[in-house]
């Protein structure tokens, strides 16, 4: 993308969607490498706490991918994105009585989907945000984000163990070719 980008004169555009969840991860859950990596040796393992750390980590990447991007004086932008809570039936699946009455209440309150992409696309393509980068958008505004996700060190170590984890992944010998 740095490439093309230079090539043609018109800035590249990165977007990690993300979301407000993000918050919901302090300090003492933090990005907890050593369970990222091996997975079974959390026993208390959260499906939300982990979903939260993932958009955690999204921002994070934005915001390292963003400085690394600058350092090369890349005419590329990241950002980050909060949708908003959007209608969009995923939790079909889950029907019974209890759910689809909680469904019905609260899809008066969510976004439909294009009132979701907004905020996507107005990061995406607007001459407002051309230039910046390393940025959280919500409702088609920047937006503050937690504490934690502002960590420049803690997004530089997300970065470095997840090349560190890429590397170990593609570097070992496939079980099948070992000897």
């Amino acid at each position: 993308m740095i490439e093309t980008s230079e090539k043609s004169g018109i800035q590249g555009r990165i977007i990690n969607l993300s979301s407000a969840i993000h918050s919901w991860v302090n300090s003492r859950d933090a990005l907890c490498f050593n369970h990222m990596i091996n997975p079974k040796t959390n026993k208390s393992y959260n499906g939300t706490r982990a979903y939260a750390q993932s958009k955690l980590a999204t921002i994070l990447h934005a915001k390292e991918l963003s400085r690394q991007l600058k350092e090369r004086n890349a005419t590329v932008s990241i950002n980050a994105v909060h949708p908003g809570i959007i209608k969009t039936g995923i939790i079909r699946a889950h029907k019974g009585f209890f759910t689809d009455s909680l469904y019905f209440i609260a899809s008066k309150l969510l976004k439909s989907i294009p009132q979701g992409a907004s905020t996507t696309c107005y990061v995406a393509v607007s001459p407002q945000t051309q230039g910046m980068s390393g940025k959280y958008f919500a409702d088609c505004n920047e937006s503050n984000c937690s504490c934690l996700a502002n960590d420049e060190s803690e997004a530089h170590k997300l970065w470095t163990h997840t090349r560190a984890l890429i590397q170990r992944r593609y570097h070992q010998p496939s079980p099948a070719l070992a000897l």
